[in-house]
Order: C-alpha cells, then sequence, then structure tokens
C-alpha cells in the first residue's frame, strides 16, 4: 500500500499535459494561452484559457476561458462550455451531446456585469459535428494520415466544414519537426474574435500539438509560439496514435 501511495502522484502528473503560448502582434506581446488535456478514466478532459496582456489602445482586453470533455475511444464529444469576455461582449455557452442531441444553453450578459441579459435554451440534432475542442484534435490526428480534409465542427448553432491542408514541413524552435498547415476556418461567430482568412499551424509531428500558429481575425493578425510544456508530453500522442 506504501508503495501505491508513493507512485500515486507520479501516475496523475503523467496523464496530463499543459502547453503555454505567447501571442504577439507585429513585435507587441498582446496575450497569453495555456491548454490543459486531462485524461480521466475513459474520457479526455480539455480546457483552456487566452487572456490580453498590455492592454491599451492597440489591445482591447480578452479573457476567454473553457472546456470540454470527450469520449477517447471514438473522439465524440461529451460536453462543451466556452466563457468570452471580449471588450464589452460577455456570454456563457454549455452544450450537452447526449441521445443523439445537442442542448445548448446560452447566457449573455449586461456587458462585463453578472446581470443576465437574457437566457437561450435550444436544442440540435447531432450529426457528427463536433465541438470546437474535439475538432481540434480531429485535426491534429487527420493531418499526419491526410494532407488535405474537412473538419465537421458545431459552433454557435450552426454546422461548419474547415477545409484543412498539408502544405510543408519545418523546424520550429530548433527541436520539433511540424507540419505546416493551412487552415480556413469560415466560422461565422460573436464577439471580437472573428476568424478571417487562412490561419496556418505547425503540429509537432512527434508528440501531435502546435508549436506555433499565425492567425488572422477581423481585428488583425497575431502569432503565437509556444512558451512552455508541463506535464506527459506523449500524453496527445498516445490518445490520438
Amino acid at each position: 500500500m506504501f508503495f501505491l501511495l508513493l507512485f500515486l502522484p507520479f501516475s496523475i502528473l503523467a496523464s496530463e499535459l499543459t502547453l503555454c503560448y505567447k501571442a504577439y502582434y507585429l513585435f507587441f506581446p498582446v496575450a497569453r494561452t495555456c491548454i490543459t488535456y486531462k485524461q480521466e478514466g475513459e474520457n479526455l478532459k480539455v480546457s483552456s484559457w487566452v487572456r490580453t496582456i498590455n492592454v491599451g489602445s492597440l489591445v482591447k482586453r480578452v479573457y476567454n476561458h473553457g472546456y470540454a470533455v470527450i469520449y477517447i475511444k471514438s473522439l465524440t464529444p461529451i460536453e462543451f462550455f466556452y466563457h468570452q469576455e471580449e471588450g464589452s461582449f460577455k456570454r456563457r455557452q454549455h452544450y450537452t451531446f447526449k441521445d443523439s442531441k445537442i442542448y445548448v444553453k446560452e447566457i449573455h450578459y449586461v456587458e462585463l456585469t453578472e446581470e443576465q441579459e437574457r437566457i437561450e435554451e435550444r436544442v440540435y440534432d447531432y450529426t457528427d459535428y463536433v465541438d470546437p475542442y474535439t475538432a481540434s484534435l480531429m485535426l491534429y490526428k487527420s493531418a499526419l494520415k491526410e494532407q488535405s480534409g474537412n473538419l465537421k465542427m458545431f459552433y454557435d448553432g450552426k454546422t461548419y466544414s474547415i477545409p484543412y491542408s498539408v502544405v510543408g514541413e519545418e523546424w520550429v524552435l530548433e527541436k520539433y519537426r511540424a507540419l505546416v498547415l493551412n487552415v480556413q476556418p469560415n466560422i461565422k461567430t460573436k464577439g471580437l474574435l472573428k476568424p478571417k482568412g487562412m490561419w496556418r499551424l505547425w503540429i509537432d509531428r512527434e508528440n501531435l500539438f502546435p508549436v506555433k500558429m499565425q492567425l488572422l481575425f477581423v481585428l488583425g493578425s497575431v502569432k503565437a509560439v509556444l512558451e512552455e510544456v508541463k506535464g506527459d508530453i506523449e500524453l496527445l500522442k498516445r490518445i490520438l496514435l
């Protein structure tokens, strides 16, 4: 029993991975974001947050955070939550994937207060269009096998078919051999961070996570670079391959 207790913390640590990135506009750091993958039995919990830094005339305030619970064996979503604070826009979304349905609850707030402006509840048929976190994992997995394809994603009450293509390989940060992907996030959403044009992602071939991202929004373009890796670096490889 003593030995089981001794090694328990290490076994917990081995099932969790956190990746942190710093985002730049031109040469100025504007945001920091972290994403954590944690295996919980048959499920994977993916959680993330993004927060702007150096807020001023150049950068609008953003603080978003969310999570998804995903069934590992089939990479199918169970639950999705996302909280947005972008400028004066604030809302929360919660999706439950159950019995071939998507149960959506959306709360809008009066600017950045806790006062609820309205609550909307809707039900959609689930037709293999997954939440954004699950779609990202599917992209990392598919890019190793197929040079191009389309990701099925459900967000904001709409279904999207998002094209991607593998356009090459590059070494990033001198130690990651990365697949270079073009992704076209043709998504219409609410808030300040509206995707635009073509995104470019660099995905580490060995461990299947992004090491660099070039992201285009209506407000401008940002580059995000991997800054910190904590935990089990091979977690996604074991789950996705």
